[in-house]
């Protein structure tokens, strides 16, 4: 059917409605998937440390001032991937004009 030539005749807005539908099925396929809900899980110190780069004493210093909150089960302390992920902060700049005067 590759070498078939079909003539139709449609109008411009039907279309570009068959060549939308043609574009966004295409594009699908390279929409990354959603990401996972991960409200309630839980991951370990190292793995924190390898998605927020810093070392186990920085992590430990964050857990001591509260900037995380940490959970103890046994001897392990795990950590809410989703409470990981909102502790980290946008950086707001701003510009200063030097005035003259």
């Amino acid at each position: 059917m590759e070498n078939t030539i079909i003539l139709h005749s449609s109008t411009l807005k039907d279309l570009t409605a068959i060549f939308g539908q043609i574009v966004r099925d295409e594009l699908k396929q390279f929409k990354p998937e959603q990401p996972q809900q991960n409200n309630g899980e839980y991951i370990t110190r190292r793995e924190i440390c390898d998605r927020l780069k810093i070392s186990l004493a920085t992590l430990h210093s964050y857990t001591k001032d509260g900037t995380l909150k940490g959970y103890r089960i046994g001897g392990r302390v795990l950590y809410k991937l989703v409470e990981v992920e909102q502790s980290v902060q946008a950086i707001q700049t701003t510009k200063f004009k030097h005035g003259r005067g």
